[in-house]
């Protein structure tokens, strides 16, 4: 077996890969960007961006499969289901077998880097959102984070459906969009039945966090906007007292979405809240340098 001279993470969400690659001997990284990767929303897109995210990796360092060892922190990649597929689909679908390969939820490698590896209570909010505590014991907990169709309220995805849920509203009532935001969706995807009709049918949790850009720019100046962003930090504020329970446990949030919210919190829930240190591609590389000494996480 060759010696293990690299070190990949990657981090891949609901909408965007990071990842990078590390000569272990000499520190030098090369960093790619890529499209979706949740596992659980859309698997082959998924598994084809993070194909295209390794063999960047690869031909920038020079690398040889054999000689790397990667964790990756992915949405859905906590169901033993999905990762075990993801792992067959490259080795056998992309000829890609790395000397070690570790994948876990994205909630997961965002947990060891908000605080770096040590104890915290994280909250992650990007497309999906899901919180995760890390104890004095080295145990993890997570909680909620069970997918666009059932929970992940306070992600963006929800939030961007709820704004469509008002469009549809508007149709409903007054025969067409009837708020700034309401008007700006409709732009995007239409006001008419059939039109609505065609796009709700294909829809997918990206295609709604989309939209999240908009509320929070019209937040200002548009009354649904405004209701729909009180409710989005109700069921964030909701989502770290489960995730904190009934532990002291500084609470980080991170992901896409956890600078904007925050402002939008109650003042006892800000109070709670410390700089998180790092982010799940941080998490995935804290991880993967454990697996080099321990050879095992628990």
């Amino acid at each position: 077996m060759s010696k293990i001279n690299y070190l990949l993470a990657l981090d891949g969400g609901g909408t965007k890969i990071t990842a990078h690659i590390i000569h272990l001997n000499s520190d030098t990284t090369y960093v790619a960007h890529g499209g979706e990767a949740s596992l659980s929303n859309n698997f082959q897109t998924a598994l084809n961006n993070i194909e295209a995210m390794i063999y960047n990796l690869l031909e920038q360092s020079n690398a040889k499969l054999d000689e790397v060892i990667a964790v990756m922190g992915v949405a859905g990649g906590g169901s033993k289901e999905l990762s075990e597929r993801l792992t067959a689909a490259l080795e056998l679908g992309c000829d890609i077998k790395f000397a070690q390969l570790h994948i876990y939820s994205d909630a997961i490698s965002s947990l060891y880097g908000a605080n770096e590896g040590k104890p915290v209570a994280m909250v992650a909010l990007g497309t999906g959102a899901v919180g995760a505590r890390l104890t004095e014991d080295g145990n993890t907990h997570l909680i909620g984070g069970w997918g666009f169709m059932a929970d992940d309220f306070g992600g963006g995805a929800h939030l961007g459906l709820s704004a469509v849920q008002a469009l549809l509203n508007d149709i409903d009532c007054f025969g067409a969009p009837n708020s700034k935001v309401t008007k700006q969706i409709a732009n995007l995807i239409g006001c008419q039945r059939a039109q609505l009709s065609t796009w709700l049918h294909t829809a997918k949790a990206i295609d709604y966090a989309r939209f999240t850009y908009l509320i929070f720019e019209l937040q200002d100046d548009c009354e649904v906007a405004h209701t729909l962003l009180k409710n989005h930090a109700r069921q964030v504020e909701y989502l770290i007292k489960k995730t904190r329970a009934n532990s002291e446990l500084p609470v980080m949030l991170t992901g896409g979405l956890a600078d904007v919210t925050i402002a939008l919190l109650n003042q006892q829930m800000q109070q709670l809240i410390t700089p998180r240190l790092g982010d799940s591609l941080r998490g995935a590389t804290l991880l993967a340098h454990q697996h080099l000494q321990n050879d095992y996480i628990g």
